[in-house]
């Protein structure tokens, strides 16, 4: 599982695959002109 984080704030959306953690960075770097965005994985224990 994964999330990402958004100019440092990490967003509550959790994502199961790493593609989809992906798109999610892509679909927020077209919504803003600069943005740094992260993938972080998330452990289940």
């Amino acid at each position: 599982m994964y999330q990402i984080k958004v100019n440092g704030i990490l967003m509550p959306t959790i994502y199961w695959s790493f593609q989809e953690a992906m798109r999610a960075c892509e679909a927020e770097k077209e919504r803003f002109i600069a943005i740094i965005t992260e993938i972080v994985h998330v452990d289940q224990n």
